[in-house]
């Protein structure tokens, strides 16, 4: 008796279930079994750019803490030299001839390096991209940014090569 209800039960359940997916399918058109699947499907592409864009801004994050980095140190060289420039007017015995030439000449040399283009992250542009579920375009314009910063890195320690023989003249 109790093998009997619980089969029927069972059967009553798929019944019912059938007949409210049918139901559901003849009012909105739409199976929503599929629509389900279709969701989990979308769930996943949200997943995969969560992932990958995640790994890409971390590497953004580290190259803008090593940029950070080289644009203060050059800075701190940069205010010393101003500093030694406003000195050497008044009193030129402070530094050789020699050395303040090579100053100028290394200084010269900075300027012909290509100057960095500060990179502008296109935030609101990425952010509307994943709202409108577009995430190769998405992750495109994070790959560009990750190459612009990549580039603003090598120019940057470029100039700090030269800064750092500044540095060391100066000392």
């Amino acid at each position: 008796m109790k093998k009997i209800f619980k089969t029927l039960l069972i059967v009553t359940a798929f019944l019912t279930i059938g007949t409210v997916q049918a139901f559901a399918t003849n009012i909105s058109g739409v199976n929503p079994v599929s629509q389900y699947i279709a969701g989990s499907n979308e769930n996943a592409k949200d997943h995969a750019y969560i992932e990958k864009s995640k790994a890409i801004r971390a590497e953004i994050d580290i190259l803008n803490t090593q940029i950070k980095g080289l644009r203060e140190y050059n800075e701190s060289v940069s205010n010393k030299l101003k500093t030694l420039n406003e000195k050497y007017k008044t009193d030129k015995s402070i530094i050789s001839n020699d050395t303040m030439r090579k100053i100028k000449e290394l200084r010269k040399s900075i300027k012909t390096v290509d100057r960095p283009e500060k990179t502008i992250t296109e935030d609101d542009s990425i952010k509307s991209l994943v709202q409108n579920k577009e995430y190769d375009k998405a992750l495109a314009k994070l790959n560009e940014t990750l190459e612009n910063k990549k580039s603003e890195l090598k120019t940057l320690q470029e100039r700090n090569a030269i800064w750092r023989q500044i540095d060391a003249l100066i000392r």
